[in-house]
């Protein structure tokens, strides 16, 4: 009867100080915890908040009515209907194309996908060129705006969702709207 009190004195004393490793250990990470409760986490899409506001769609607006971006637009949408038809006879007629005949209308329309690409490319260089501009533009009144939420709000974390960091957020911890809003009354 002895040795099972002393085996299980033995137990309890191991089972003690484990208890009190245990709670050692979880004091730090209960604090961890609380912290992270206290502080709520944000997302924001820093690249669609500043192309949203008002300065940049007016700016965006001014980019489309360029001479040279309209030139481009009604290309591309020459092209695209001239691509679409080429395409349909193509198909409409290969069966009884000579392998000569279907080899030429290949590449007139590899050639015209060309000039589709080459002037898509000028668009979307424009496009991209009045983007960074936006950004550029904003980068201090973000900085702040940021600042602002982050001081009002007690966010902990904020992740930027642009930069393809997040794998999953709740809309409710995006922040990009009143990112926009906050811009837009900067004047």
């Amino acid at each position: 009867m002895k040795k099972y009190l002393s085996i299980n004195s033995a137990i309890k004393s191991k089972a003690a100080i484990c208890g009190l490793l245990l709670s050692l250990l979880a004091a730090p990470l209960t604090a961890l915890a609380q912290e992270a409760v206290a502080g709520k986490i944000a997302v924001v899409d820093v690249r669609i908040a500043v192309l949203q506001t008002e300065r940049a769609q007016e700016q965006f607006a001014e980019l489309k009515k360029q001479d040279d971006f309209k030139n481009n637009m009604d290309t591309i949408k020459t092209l695209e209907e001239e691509l679409k038809k080429m395409v349909e006879a193509y198909q409409k007629d290969r069966a009884v194309m000579s392998a000569s005949k279907r080899e030429d209308e290949e590449k007139r329309i590899v050639e015209k996908q060309k000039d589709r690409n080459y002037i898509a490319g000028k668009l979307q260089q424009a496009q991209k060129e009045w983007a960074e501009r936006s950004m550029d533009e904003q980068s201090q009144n973000l900085q702040r705006v940021l600042q602002n939420l982050v001081d009002e709000q007690a966010i902990g974390m904020l992740i930027r969702a642009d930069t393809g960091v997040v794998l999953h957020a709740d809309d409710s911890y995006n922040i990009s709207a009143q990112v926009t809003e906050r811009l837009n009354q900067i004047k």
